[in-house]
């Protein structure tokens, strides 16, 4: 059966700090050859070395080597064009004699930074790291300049401005338009295609089986990975879980108010803070409405952005923008920032918001209506997620379920019925994927974590159904840490210990 673990880590500093293995058998990437995909016969997925770009290089304290694998577009066409997919490759010091690598399948398409920094070496494994198709160094970039370059005049506008829609409608459309006349399929840029990509990697470097570790929107890859493609997976471990259903869309506003209600609970516990804010959750009811009745309009001027344009910025702050600039504080540094909200909800009630509080300089600095929308903003790949979001998260979106839990408030209306992400979808123009199943179908062990303060991922109830007939999937949540739980020690002993022997539950949770 499903089994729920707590993990007893406890870090209140948020609210009240002021806001020996013997050498690897395995070769380096230089050395693997071609392969054979046996479900292709037509078409032959191979790998090859390449230098490793500097950005990679720097991050890197350990031994690794680059290159590409080389894949399909669109598989369904042995003759068609292909696509570039970066990968690295990370030794741990010493080497390791364990035969079961990792394989890191990071959200780098919605903006997550890939793990380049050995976690493999942490668990004494070879790590493989994958650059998703069509983001960061992967080929062709799907990146879409144009909607950078309208990024400026899009957060002097509500949401609901027609104007809003228009302009980031026809810069989506212009980015669109530039790729199709490339002769891309955007179609072609899916969460099962990013699965049948790690597959084709897999085969081609001779690896019989490897461990998958996930998180955000790679998770939902992980677990397309695990049920087409589960002959060649170990284990799965995934931190903040999104579904193929309830999707990451679905749940928006029931993960940020369980992700309120649980920092409320937090601030409770610490006398500063619930001096400061006796009622967190109703403050935020507050200050939101009040902003949604009138909205601020102040001009920013000390920020990267408008040093680069060389003017000021103009940036509204509405019920919508708050709420946005809530959710993005409570995910950003897996949560230690989440004080700053307490602060900054009594300022707005006290009407001191000004142009350089952090609410108003980070919805000036936005880059496509990201913050708040999606879990992570820097680095995203717009047109790379564009294609997953439009194919495989806004068609499954259950509006029912949308509805009752926005209960008419008009700032999750804006931020999440349909947000952004609509009006780009019907610009971005691809068909819905093939709809996923309900409940996982992994085949591999799998545990999950969940920080607890997490507004983005499945909440709890959504995850145990999505794994109420599994008897191989576990899950533990993590008290006060938000999305990326595993940055925290206690959470990362309970996975390496599994890791090695992932047969059942985690066996010692007391850290």
């Amino acid at each position: 059966m499903h089994r729920t673990f707590t993990v007893t880590f406890v870090s209140l500093a948020l609210l009240s700090g002021g806001c020996g293995s013997s050498p690897s058998p395995r070769p380096s990437l230089s050395g693997v050859s071609p392969t054979t995909v046996a479900t292709i016969d037509a078409f032959r997925p191979t790998f090859e070395a390449a230098p490793c770009p500097d950005d990679v290089s720097r991050a890197v304290v350990y031994t690794i080597s680059c290159g590409y694998l080389t894949a399909l577009e669109d598989r369904s066409e042995p003759a068609g064009r292909t696509v570039r997919v970066f990968v690295v490759r990370i030794d741990p010091p010493g080497g390791t004699s364990t035969p079961d690598p990792m394989i890191m399948v990071s959200d780098r398409t919605f903006g997550a930074r890939p793990d380049y920094g050995g976690l493999g070496g942490r668990m004494h494994r070879v790590e493989y790291v994958i650059d998703s198709r069509g983001s960061a160094h992967s080929e062709p970039s799907l990146d879409c300049p144009e909607v950078e370059a309208v990024s400026p005049t899009l957060v002097g506008l509500r949401f609901n401005d027609p104007v809003h829609t228009s302009k980031l409608s026809e810069a989506v459309q212009a980015c669109h338009d530039r790729l199709v006349a490339q002769g891309i399929d955007l179609a072609a840029y899916d969460v099962a295609a990013d699965a049948a990509d790690i597959e084709d990697l897999r085969v081609a470097l001779g690896i019989e089986h490897w461990n998958a570790i996930a998180y955000g929107v790679g998770s939902q890859i992980a677990f397309e990975e695990g049920r087409v493609f589960p002959e060649g997976l170990r284990s799965i471990i995934i931190d903040s879980p999104t579904l193929s259903s309830p999707s990451l869309l679905t749940v928006g506003p029931s993960a940020l108010d369980l992700g309120i209600s649980q920092l409320a609970a937090q601030c409770d516990a610490i006398a500063a803070c619930k001096r400061l804010a006796p009622d967190l959750t109703e403050a935020i009811r507050e200050a939101v409405a009040r902003l949604d009745a009138k909205p601020l309009v102040l001009d920013v001027d000390a920020t990267d952005r408008a040093a680069l344009l060389g003017h000021s910025i103009r940036v509204v702050v509405d019920g919508a923008g708050l709420l946005r600039w809530i959710r993005a504080t409570m995910t950003a540094d897996e949560g230690r920032n989440a004080g700053l909200i307490v602060p900054t909800v009594s300022r707005v009630l006290d009407g001191k918001l000004g142009p350089r509080d952090s609410v108003v300089v980070d919805l000036s600095s936005d880059s496509g209506d990201c913050l708040g929308i999606l879990p992570r903003c820097t680095g995203v790949s717009a047109g790379a997620m564009y294609s997953i979001v439009c194919r495989d998260l806004l068609p499954v979106v259950d509006h029912a379920r949308l509805d009752r839990d926005i209960a008419g408030r008009p700032p999750y209306v804006e931020l999440f019925s349909p947000g952004p992400l609509g009006p780009a979808c019907s610009a971005w123009s691809v068909a819905a994927a093939t709809t996923a199943p309900t409940r996982l179908a992994v085949g591999a062990p799998t545990l999950i974590f969940r920080g607890t303060i997490d507004p983005f991922s499945a909440p709890p109830a959504d995850l145990a159904g999505a794994v109420a007939d599994r008897t191989n999937i576990y899950s533990l949540d993590v008290p006060n840490v938000s999305y990326n739980a595993l940055v925290i020690g206690c959470p990362r002993v309970i996975r390496d210990a599994w890791l090695d022997s992932p047969t059942g539950p985690a066996a010692d949770v007391s850290c």
